[in-house]
């Protein structure tokens, strides 16, 4: 898996709001550390370096006695950049297994009405995959058999994967809007607010 990938994750955890270092730290560890392990060093380092590249801003904030502590946001190249990454299908089957399921996690909690369009895309890649392999198997080995054996258990991987997403697509699809109600003379019902600390200017159209 690309390390780009941790740098795009890095700024989803920004789309709350501002935090400082050890915040994102436990915000990393609370959504994506069953399924991706980033050392503090590695983050601390990420952070120097979306700042450089104008995809944050850090800013120093007084703690009275103590060193004042920075405190990092998201600009608007950084929100770009993020919502371009969240909302693409991973180039490689093995990266489904963190980097999908990370992009799910920040589609579920923000933008679910993107979930859909993205496991269509992942499919249609890996069904591209899926034909490729089939068409050109690769001699991995002077032993035919073996090369044989190795082309059966890609395919069947990326069976599996297929299932998986046709899975995901039904556990993590939007509902669906509620019905109006039948006769006239309805009110109008007010639009639900969005999810409790959410800033609603932080959801791509």
């Amino acid at each position: 898996m690309k390390t780009w990938a941790a740098h795009a994750a890095l700024l989803g955890l920004l789309l709350p709001g501002p935090a400082h270092g050890y915040q994102l730290r436990a915000r990393w560890q609370a959504a994506l550390g069953g399924i991706w392990h980033l050392a503090p060093s590695q983050l601390y380092f990420l952070l120097g370096k979306l700042e450089r590249e104008g995809l944050i801003q850090g800013k120093l904030e007084p703690q009275g006695p103590r060193p004042p502590r920075r405190t990092f946001s998201l600009t608007p190249a950084g929100e770009k950049t993020f919502w371009e990454w969240a909302t693409s299908p991973v180039p490689r089957a093995r990266d489904l297994r963190v980097e999908l399921l990370a992009k799910l996690y920040f589609l579920h909690q923000h933008a679910p009405h993107h979930i859909p369009g993205l496991l269509a895309a992942q499919s249609q890649r890996l069904l591209r995959l899926k034909d490729r392999l089939a068409r050109h198997p690769p001699q991995v080995s002077s032993d035919p058999t073996l090369s044989q054996l190795v082309t059966r258990f890609r395919l069947r991987q990326l069976e599996a994967l297929l299932r998986w997403l046709e899975e995901a697509q039904a556990s993590l699809a939007p509902p669906s809007p509620d019905p109006p109600p039948s006769g006239g003379g309805s009110k109008s019902r007010k639009s639900s607010p969005g999810r409790s600390g959410e800033n609603p200017e932080r959801r791509p159209s």
